[in-house]
């Protein structure tokens, strides 16, 4: 059995595919109906973010909520799928079909150094352009990936304009890794950071790029930006 980061917190990560595209109706729904129903049973909005045009699924929307364990998750869970539950839920459910709406839900826990919400608003942590990166590993080595992670590529990554957010693991997938990067200076930073080395390609990535092969089979990276509700805008 594997063995899983120790978290204060876990993570309902939730990619929704809008059929219509109809993204002004989206962000009412998503703040009249959805966040004001999650946050009253105590969810708490980590991270929600549009795909770029430029490079992304789209339109496609990334959201991320803090909670605050498995009981947590279970009193969420009834609340959202009651017949009778939460009005609030079930306008959403209506306005997700209105939009033709479909998607994937994924209950994950994260490196164990993650900084929780409030940490992150209190240092007035700017993700409004992420980096969002799908990893395939190979089966299992999730933890082994984000630990060499850590140490080979985070320093370099975070030298270089590319601040480590998180590295989430879907609890009921023994081959996947989603990592999530903030770009410093938002979009006018890849003016900056990009490309991220001039010339000789630096020792330490060097040493990752040997590394990473043994431990993933392959990834997927996109461009998100913030949507209105969004929390750590600096």
């Amino acid at each position: 059995m594997r063995k899983q980061f120790k978290n204060r917190a876990l993570y309902i990560h939730e990619t929704t595919s809008l059929g219509i595209g109809d993204i002004d109706a989206y962000n009412t729904a998503f703040s009249e109906l959805y966040q004001p129903a999650m946050e009253e049973h105590g969810a708490r909005l980590f991270g929600h973010w549009q795909g770029s045009h430029f490079n992304s699924n789209w339109p496609e929307i990334t959201t991320i909520w803090e909670i605050d364990g498995y009981d947590h998750l279970g009193k969420l869970g009834a609340m959202r799928s009651r017949i009778n539950g939460d009005t609030q839920f079930a306008g959403w459910d209506k306005a997700l079909a209105d939009l033709h709406a479909e998607g994937e839900g994924r209950l994950c826990y994260a490196n164990s150094d993650i900084k929780l919400l409030a940490e992150l608003q209190a240092e007035k942590y700017d993700a409004r352009v992420a980096i969002q990166e799908i990893m395939t590993t190979k089966p299992g080595r999730q933890e082994d990936y984000i630990e060499q992670l850590r140490y080979a590529y985070v320093p370099w990554s975070e030298r270089t304009g590319k601040k480590w957010l998180g590295s989430f693991v879907p609890i009921f997938n023994n081959e996947e890794v989603i990592h999530y990067w903030a770009l410093e200076g938002g979009w006018d930073g890849f003016g900056k950071w990009y490309p991220a080395w001039k010339g000789d390609i630096p020792d330490d990535i060097k040493s990752w790029m040997k590394l990473a092969p043994a431990l993933r089979d392959g990834w997927d990276d996109s461009f998100l930006s913030a949507l209105p509700q969004h929390p750590l805008m600096g």
